[in-house]
């Protein structure tokens, strides 16, 4: 379970960074893009072109959320952006059932999965405190 508190440690490191420079709220947006390619990255460094092709197809929701967001320059949607990067936290716990990407080191998806709760979190509590 180390994977989970460096998850969480990142994560929260993270959102101190990004805290300190307010003209960075794109970035969670266009973060949210690179979480499916760096599965991609993985089934390509094993050479698994189906898993590439599945880790697109699973990745695209991602990829085409946080392109809108970023395109469409929506005033921080911090909570479209935290539904992307909580529903990418159970992508991670699932991933394994869902289909066999040799490439992905047995850490990550826990890794992943803690960094992305963390940062949805953070987004959609930054949300709720805009509406009010």
């Amino acid at each position: 379970m180390l994977e989970v508190l460096v998850g969480i440690l990142l994560g929260v490191a993270s959102i101190l960074l990004t805290r300190k420079v307010n003209r960075l709220s794109w970035l969670y947006s266009a973060v949210v893009i690179s979480l499916p390619l760096i599965y991609v990255t993985f089934a390509l460094v094993a050479a698994d072109y189906a898993a590439v092709a599945m880790e697109l197809l699973w990745g695209a929701p991602f990829i085409i959320g946080g392109a809108a967001c970023l395109l469409f320059r929506v005033e921080m949607p911090a909570r479209i952006v935290g539904i992307l990067w909580l529903a990418h936290a159970v992508f991670d716990v699932v991933h394994d059932r869902l289909f066999v990407n040799p490439g992905v080191p047995q850490w990550y998806p826990l890794f992943c999965a803690a960094v992305d709760v963390v940062i949805g979190g953070y987004l959609m509590r930054f949300a709720s405190r805009l509406h009010h």
